[in-house]
């Protein structure tokens, strides 16, 4: 034999800091004859003994110990040499409204996953008022937000459209006043995406915020409306369930039912990453 092998180093190392062949073996995923051979061809090479044979355990001796510092060293660099050559794993900071964070995001994330497993994604889910404050100061490499951006260091672009029904729990919708002025409201708060394209949409039919029960998420809107606390709007994709099982049911006239813009929105400063790019195909695909 001419030349040591990483192997073998990697093998000594392994030994050294378990003290025996059976658990550096199961170390390095290795039979023990394996391990022993390879040990030997590396005292063959060095023509030294680098363990003291004690009993069925190896003990490292003074030339082993010596070897020690530089065996790891030499593996160390070996890893830093194969890293310039790897492709870093992609990462993504998104921030998202509630119905997008909570209903549309998860599924394509599972498939952004799937299709990249060594993905980091950190996704903040906030009003859009709070998401287009995060875009702005860069903590966030995108946004998706279910209410209307305009700034000029924004770019905004249509992503897809979401359905909002107005709902309410069946004894409150047969229980309403034909004054529509005088119904009670569970609404998100002012800043909500939502909330703005109510407000747009009834213009001045809007009800008087002292009829308003604010709530500031999404998903405690539709708890409150299934437990009969008002009438309210909600994206049709969060309600689904509910309506099919008579939980909730449509509240009928006009504005009953309103579509909304998604937003796609990005810093104008901000180049886009290889993370942003991967699951900006991801996000393309899934647009009806």
């Amino acid at each position: 034999m001419n030349e040591t092998t990483l192997k073998q180093w990697r093998l000594f190392l392994a030994v050294a800091e378990t003290g025996s062949v059976a658990a550096a073996a199961e170390r390095v995923a290795l039979t023990q004859p394996a391990v022993s051979q390879g040990l030997a061809q590396l005292e063959q090479r060095l023509d030294a003994r680098l363990f003291d044979r004690v009993g069925r355990g190896l003990v490292l001796n003074d030339r082993g110990r010596a070897l020690i510092p530089e065996a790891r060293a030499l593996l160390t660099q070996l890893a830093r040499c194969e890293r310039l050559f790897q492709s870093p794993p992609l990462e993504v900071m998104l921030a998202a409204t509630h119905t997008l964070g909570n209903y549309y995001l998860p599924p394509l994330l599972s498939a952004f996953r799937q299709r990249h497993p060594r993905a980091r994604v950190r996704m903040d889910v906030v009003n859009t008022r709070q998401a287009v404050a995060l875009l702005l100061e860069l903590k966030v490499d995108l946004a998706l937000v279910e209410g209307p951006v305009s700034h000029p260091l924004l770019r905004v672009r249509h992503w897809r459209d979401d359905v909002l029904l107005r709902v309410a729990a069946p004894p409150v919708a047969a229980a309403l006043h034909a004054d529509a002025s005088r119904w009670p409201w569970v609404m998100r708060e002012p800043g909500s995406g939502t909330r703005a394209v109510i407000e747009s949409n009834l213009g001045a039919a809007f009800p008087r915020r002292e009829r308003i029960l604010e709530l500031g998420a999404g998903e405690a809107v539709r708890q409150a409306l299934v437990a009969g606390a008002g009438v309210g709007y909600v994206s049709e994709t969060s309600v689904s369930a509910a309506l099919a099982d008579g939980r909730l049911g449509t509240v009928p006239g006009p504005h009953q039912r309103l579509v909304r813009p998604l937003y796609w929105v990005r810093h104008a400063r901000h180049e886009p990453g290889a993370g942003e790019t991967a699951l900006g195909a991801v996000l393309r695909e899934a647009v009806p």
